[in-house]
């Protein structure tokens, strides 16, 4: 089974036109995998991207996903597929998938991240942990909440929503597998700086868990 994300970097919308270049150099902070997320691109527009960009997560030891786009995924060999909350049937995409690439799912409850795991998906997110500008308009969970909710999914539970440098580290302490974001590094100064600093702070917060 592959190992889940430790830190997964999301994709905005609109794709931005250098973002090759962005993630060669976000790389150099440390291995983080990348989901592709763009619903308003056509697959054939998306495509070699997604091949230029799995080249260059590979080589430094990355990983790429794509966001439902199982048949692209298949066809380029990425590293896994991310199903939104109701998308896919979990156990249908693991079926196409087979066993070595990740399947994850979005999450907004434990019951959607049980029945996923249960069904042979490696992780989830749970989110928005804080104010998001993806989705202005949901309610945060705030950190006791997704605690209390990350105790009861038996499994990888990657925390996404209004993270960055500033509060990554009390998500870790909240129990999160792994953290998921997009702005938090995308719109870094340094964005080789922000995977380290990130990096680091999962790696602290591993050693000091019970």
């Amino acid at each position: 089974m592959p190992t889940p994300p430790k830190l997964l970097l999301i994709t905005d919308t609109p794709l931005p036109s250098d973002l090759d270049r962005t993630i060669a150099r976000a790389l150099t902070g440390g291995i983080f995998d990348l989901l592709i997320r763009d619903k308003g691109t056509s697959d054939a527009h998306l495509e070699p991207l997604a091949r230029s960009l799995r080249t260059i997560l590979h080589a430094a030891g990355g990983r790429l996903l794509l966001h439902e786009r199982p048949e692209m995924a298949l066809r380029i060999d990425a590293d896994g597929l991310h199903l939104s909350e109701h998308g896919m049937e979990t156990a249908q995409a693991r079926r196409l998938l087979g066993t070595n690439r990740l399947l994850g799912r979005s999450c907004h409850s434990v019951a959607c991240a049980q029945k996923h795991l249960l069904a042979g998906g490696d992780y989830v997110t749970l989110s928005p942990v804080f104010v998001t500008l993806s989705h202005p308009d949901a309610t945060p969970l705030g950190l006791e909440r997704f605690a209390t909710m990350r105790d009861a999914i038996p499994g990888p539970v990657l925390a996404l929503g209004g993270i960055e440098g500033e509060n990554a580290h009390a998500v870790w302490q909240a129990g999160a597998s792994g953290i998921a974001l997009i702005r938090g590094v995308f719109q870094a100064q340094d964005p080789a700086d922000a995977v380290r600093k990130l990096l680091i702070m999962g790696q602290s917060c591993a050693s000091i868990a019970p």
